[in-house]
Parts: C-alpha cells; structure tokens; sequence
C-alpha cells in the first residue's frame, strides 16, 4: 500500500497515485489524472484516501522531535 507522509504542522496534501502510473487503462477504469488531495486533521495521525480508480492510499502523520 502507497504511504503519502504528512509533516506535524500540516493538514493539507497532495500527491500521485503510483499504481495509476504504472496501471494500464481499461473500459470500466480509464486512465486518468493520478493526482490526489486532502486533508488530515492535526489529531489524527493516519487517515485513508481513495484515489479515482480506487486505489487505496494511506497518509501518515510524521511528528519531528527536536532534542532539547
């Protein structure tokens, strides 16, 4: 399953879904624009996201420590 990663701070994201890159088109799944976006609330660290032809994309919150 493809990983979008989410930056601590953000809630917004956009990417390319990768099995739509390499997937060939079909009468019922035509190839199309394998761009995605959303939103992941600063809560949650793992959200879903399905892609237009189905696909299924996870994003992950990554949290940064800074060493005090």
């Amino acid at each position: 399953m493809q990983t979008i990663y989410v930056r601590d701070e953000e809630t917004h994201f956009e990417g390319v879904c990768e099995e739509c890159l390499t997937a060939q088109s079909t009468l019922y799944a035509p190839r199309g624009d394998p761009t995605l976006e959303g939103n992941l609330r600063r809560t949650a660290d793992v959200g879903f996201r399905t892609c237009r032809r189905g696909h299924r994309i996870r994003v992950r919150r990554v949290r940064v420590m800074i060493p005090a």
